[in-house]
């Protein structure tokens, strides 16, 4: 059987990037085959705007790669200011004696904190099961095989509006493919910018995007807790037009001189506008242990000084990351911008990873709810 290409896109606010790898057949990982950085012909503010103008980007990006074949399906990858995160813990009862713990019982437990946390407007976009315990047993990641007779478990979800999926999956399909999985892009960044120490310690990713900045605390590869900033390079260059009365395009280079701008009026808005991201950096970070690293990803990370100044404001050794699969390409910002699709491939191509977990069909969630009110009230 001939392995099939795997398709990754990154779906910025200001650009989309493409990235073709062609799986090892007999082994886990694959070759990166061709990449694609291709930006919108308009900035906007908010995303996804014109639909439209997405689909063709994702077209193009396609194009762009150089790789010629039949594509179908796609990894997809996006950061938004509408993302909700949150940690809930559920259980279910498997029997009035020990028995073995099989999948449907640890699908059931997924359902369970599904319907816990989905409200009837939003969809899940990531979903870590951070620990399972159990008769005998706490905190197993893969409960499989041991016996209990409850069986309860520890998630982290992060969810969106089912307005933006829609919008999302409506801009894939028009040009031509169906997504195979939509996910957050903090997953993607650790996984394309992380070295194999970083997947075995406590690492915070921070992923400036154009909208939108996303903070993610992962310990041994799981993301543990998470947060999205409503700031990101395209906001700091609108604000400096706004305020320096310059065209976008101006603010868009000058913003990224950051604190090495002459400028005082742009030294002193860029380190306004982080006060934001330090203060949620510490929200994210209270009451958990030291990180032993922190990663910068996104364009917005280029933004000069804003790496050095994590490392001073949180006290964490950081860096910025980038794939080493890129090391050949020179320009710096090309390597940051694909690393996130790079990082969907990494994990499509990792035998360990276990399936997606699935959102409960509206309908279901509407029964589940309303015979939760019945039981706990009537």
């Amino acid at each position: 059987m001939t392995t099939q290409p795997l398709v990754a896109l990154d779906l910025g606010s200001t650009k989309v990037a493409c990235a073709i790898g062609m799986p090892h057949e007999h082994a886990s990982g694959f070759e990166l085959v061709g990449t694609s950085l291709v930006p919108y012909p308009a900035l906007a503010e908010t995303w996804p705007g014109d639909l439209l103008m997405v689909s063709r980007t994702i077209e193009q990006a396609l194009e762009a790669t150089g790789v010629s074949g039949d594509f179908h399906r796609a990894l997809v990858a996006l950061s938004h200011p509408a993302l909700v995160s949150e940690r809930v813990r559920v259980a279910v009862t498997l029997g009035d004696e020990p028995v073995p713990v099989r999948a449907h019982d640890v699908a059931r437990l997924q359902s369970a904190a599904l319907n816990q946390v989905l409200g009837i407007d939003r969809e899940p976009l990531l979903m870590e099961q951070l620990g399972c315990s159990g008769n005998g047993f706490e905190g197993a990641r893969d409960p499989r095989g041991l016996t209990a007779t409850r069986l309860a478990g520890t998630f982290h979800l992060v969810t969106m509006p089912m307005a933006l999926r829609r919008a999302v999956v409506q801009a894939v399909e028009s040009a031509g493919l169906e997504i195979a999985r939509l996910s957050s892009t903090l997953p993607a960044a650790l996984a394309g910018a992380a070295d194999d120490r970083m997947l075995t310690q406590r690492v915070l990713v921070i992923d400036v995007g154009g909208v939108s900045t996303e903070l993610g605390l992962f310990v041994e590869g799981l993301l543990q807790r998470s947060g999205v900033v409503p700031w990101g390079g395209v906001t700091l260059a609108s604000t400096l037009a706004r305020k320096d009365h310059m065209t976008m395009e101006q603010a868009l280079t000058v913003s990224l001189e950051g604190t090495a701008c002459r400028k005082p009026l742009v030294r002193a808005l860029v380190m306004d506008q982080w006060r934001a991201i330090e203060a949620a950096v510490g929200t994210l970070l209270s009451g958990e242990v030291k990180p032993d690293a922190a990663v910068v990803t996104g364009r917005g990370g280029l933004i000069d000084g804003f790496a050095e100044w994590v490392e001073h404001a949180t006290g964490i050794p950081t860096s910025l990351g980038r794939s080493e699969r890129l090391s050949r390409i020179a320009d710096l910002s090309r390597q940051v911008g694909l690393t996130h699709a790079v990082g969907l491939l990494e994990l499509a191509t990792q035998t360990s990873r276990g399936p997606a977990a699935r959102s409960p069909r509206l309908f279901n969630r509407l029964i589940d709810r309303t015979r939760t009110i019945l039981t706990e009230y009537f």
